[in-house]
Order: structure tokens, then C-alpha cells, then sequence
């Protein structure tokens, strides 16, 4: 999947800007509305690298490595969903765009909410690709302090080890082991301190309920029916919320729709977005 041409290309298509006291990555190709795309926990942009392909004929996409990941190098180890969310902001406003869609993937999509949440205006619509609204419960805050400490002390290969196994099903991983490999060896490199701020941030963000309830920006809900970090059940919930929302169930996913079901996937964000070009 990841071969050395494909490398060449992403490398080459990269632009850096200075955000703060960050180096922010990002890679721009394509044409037609812009889609702004936000990767998830200890991944990077190239996690969308397959998967954006047959998008780009009719859509400018814009991927994102997220502060403290890929090659966006935190200007200090403070990391934060709103903090994100302005990187975001200053890309699209080196690229000029003044309205786009957003769609994130997991910690992506708490990223998308908080950027949805502060600047509404500069949006047709945003999407959550395995994410969700609510703020993690007492239990799950404890988890993600348990993981900051864990990665600072066993570093980011022990921690990308355990973790990626458990983000597909278990018939996805058996055959997709050199997938798997690919994407624990690119998180092994990510910074300890990226990853530990990364978890923290998780655990400290605001609860979105409300602002899901109230916005009328259009929702695109991208949802696993066998995803163990976002559970189906408030997946569910969830997506009775907003005024204007779409909804697609991927029935053999877990948390990595992209590389499960990615025609599926692709299909929903195509639509929506025509959907929501028209209206």
C-alpha cells in the first residue's frame, strides 16, 4: 500500500507553514469544493493517502498532519482539541478558502467538532468518521491517563504495538497484517510527549452535546458497527441529534472504515457532499 512511489508523492506534495510555534504539514491536490481531512490518534495524513483517490476529480482535498504528529512538530508538549482546531484554521487561511468541509477521523473528529464549534462560518458541513460528541466518561478518562503514562515510560512502538490490532476486526486484521505493520511503524515514530498530550487532551475535551444538538451546519455521521472505541451504541444516540444529519453505517467495520469499508465510506462522503452542494 505504502510503496516507495507512493512516498515520493506524498513527500512531494507537502507544504509547511508556521503556526504558533508549530511546524504544521499539510498536503493540498484535487479540485472542486474543498474537503479538509483530519486523522485520528497516532496516525498522520497518509493514513488517507489510498483512500482519498477517487475523490480527488471532483474534490480539493486537503489533508492535515495534526500538531504534534506526522511532520507537524509542537511548538511545545501542550497539546489541546482547540489548539488543533486553530492549526486547522491557518492552513485554511494560507490556502485562501473561505468555506470548506471538514471531516475527521476519531481524535479527528473531536478536532472538527471544536473547529465547527469556533468557526462555523468558515464551514458547509463537517463530518465524524468513527468519533463522537460526548466527553469521555470517569473510566475512560482514567484510561487515557493510564495510556500518557504508559507511552512516556515503555516509549511509542510498545504503545502503537498494542494499540492498532485492536482498531479493526479480528477477520480485517488476520488478512491485513502488512496494513497493520505500516501503521505501527509509522506511529512508533511520533514524539512520546506527542502521544501522552494527545491522550491528555482527549481526556480533558468539553463535551460537544449541545453544540451537535444546535448546529445547523450539515452532519455527515460515519459509523462502525463493530468499532470497540466508539461504541455503537452511543454512535446511535449520537446521531439522532443534529437538525440536518446523514448517517452511514459501515456493517463490517470497526474503527478504520477508511481500509475496511472504503467504498462504502466514499460513497457516503461523495453523496453528502453533492447533497449539501445542492441545497
Amino acid at each position: 500500500m505504502f510503496n516507495d512511489s507512493t512516498l515520493a508523492f506524498e513527500i512531494f506534495m507537502d507544504k509547511i507553514i508556521q503556526h504558533l510555534e508549530s511546524n504544521i504539514s499539510y498536503s493540498i491536490e484535487g479540485a472542486g469544493e474543498t474537503l479538509v481531512l483530519l486523522h485520528g490518534f497516532c496516525e498522520d495524513k497518509s493514513v488517507w493517502h489510498e483512500f482519498k483517490q477517487p475523490l480527488l476529480l471532483n474534490v480539493n482535498i486537503i489533508c492535515i498532519d495534526l500538531p504534534g504528529f506526522g511532520k507537524s512538530l509542537p511548538g511545545n508538549n501542550h497539546l489541546s482539541m482547540e489548539l488543533m482546531a486553530d492549526a486547522v484554521l491557518s492552513v485554511l487561511n494560507e490556502e485562501q478558502i473561505e468555506k470548506c468541509f471538514v471531516i475527521g477521523h476519531s481524535m479527528g473528529g473531536y478536532v472538527a467538532l471544536s473547529f465547527a464549534e469556533k468557526y462555523s462560518g468558515r464551514l458547509k458541513g463537517f463530518g465524524l468518521f468513527h468519533s463522537s460528541c460526548f466527553a469521555d466518561d470517569e473510566l475512560k478518562k482514567e484510561t487515557r491517563k493510564k495510556v500518557a503514562e504508559f507511552v512516556v515510560k515503555n516509549g511509542s512502538r510498545a504503545f502503537a504495538d498494542q494499540l492498532f490490532p485492536t482498531l479493526f476486526t479480528r477477520e480485517f486484521a488476520k488478512s491485513n497484517e502488512k496494513l497493520i505493520f505500516s501503521l505501527e511503524e509509522k506511529a512508533a515514530i511520533i514524539p512520546e510527549q506527542s502521544i501522552a498530550s494527545a491522550s491528555l487532551a482527549m481526556r480533558e475535551r468539553i463535551d460537544k452535546t449541545d453544540f451537535l444538538k444546535n448546529t445547523q451546519l450539515p452532519v455527515l455521521i460515519i459509523i462502525g458497527k463493530n468499532d470497540l472505541a466508539i461504541p455503537f451504541e452511543k454512535s446511535v444516540m449520537m446521531a439522532h441529534l443534529p437538525s440536518t444529519a446523514v448517517i452511514c453505517m459501515l456493517e463490517k467495520s470497526a474503527h478504520m472504515g477508511m481500509f475496511e469499508e472504503p467504498n462504502a465510506a466514499l460513497e457516503s462522503i461523495s453523496s453528502w457532499i453533492a447533497t449539501t452542494k445542492l441545497s
